[in-house]
């Protein structure tokens, strides 16, 4: 039982790592256009589906990452050439989904609209592999 119970720890320390890293990548790569919905509004409806965002994005991110769920092959954190790809797309997730929820929270009224809707960035997040195959190959043909 103890064995049991020290790799299950080992499994969930080694996923609330890959969640810290990705949580730490999203947020500084993503830093643009959190700037930009400083100025957005409403601010409270912005800012509780921005907040959202960053949260479902980091989950997401170091889950995918982690292989917990597959998606293809991620990009390291550090991988240099990968770099303006994952920002820009980062930063379009994460602004869009709160946007997005923000709008849906003003129009419906409801205030659970501003959580729900930006957790549907899991699935443009899960794209990311392909969008930097893509991007990568496109590159070399233009070469």
């Amino acid at each position: 039982m103890r064995r049991g119970l020290s790799e299950a720890t080992r499994r969930v320390d080694r996923w609330l790592d890959q969640v810290f890293f990705a949580a730490w990548e999203v947020s500084v790569l993503a830093i643009p256009t959190l700037w930009l919905l400083l100025f957005a509004t409403p601010r409270a409806a912005v800012s509780l589906s921005g907040l959202t965002a960053l949260a479902v994005s980091a989950v997401a991110v170091g889950t995918f990452r982690g292989g917990y769920v597959g998606t293809g092959s991620w990009p390291r954190p550090g991988h240099l050439p990968t770099l303006p790809i994952r920002s820009a797309y980062y930063s379009l997730v994460v602004g869009g989904a709160a946007l997005l929820g923000a709008a849906a929270q003003v129009h419906t009224g409801w205030f659970w609209a501003g959580i729900v809707v930006p957790v549907f960035a899991v699935g443009a997040l899960a794209m990311l592999p392909s969008v930097v195959a893509a991007v990568e190959q496109t590159a070399r043909l233009t070469l």
